[in-house]
């Protein structure tokens, strides 16, 4: 049976993985459309891209599977982050 704290981890560890996977993408998809303006050619430019995304991809998996091998992570949410519910008072 899995314990409290190692779904927590799990949890935590899928979350940075998420969050670094979109940043990184993020990033990819800025540098593509700064380099489509430069590469006036369309035939050279779908090649720099094909390679730009083979990359990045590569790096994003390269990233998970050191994290899965290497870390135990624990997320901390921010004040923003906790998002309280609280159930309406019933009155007698």
């Amino acid at each position: 049976m899995v314990s409290r704290e190692e779904k927590s981890l799990g949890k935590s560890q899928e979350k940075l993985k998420r969050d670094v996977e979109r940043s990184v993408l993020k990033s990819a998809d800025e540098i593509l459309n700064i380099a489509e303006v430069a590469i006036a050619d369309s035939q050279r430019y779908r090649a720099f891209r094909s390679k730009v995304l083979r990359s990045v991809n590569d790096a994003v998996r390269e990233v998970k599977k050191n994290l899965d091998l290497h870390y135990k992570v624990v997320y901390v949410p921010t004040n923003e982050d906790v998002i309280e519910v609280q159930q309406p008072r019933v009155r007698s």
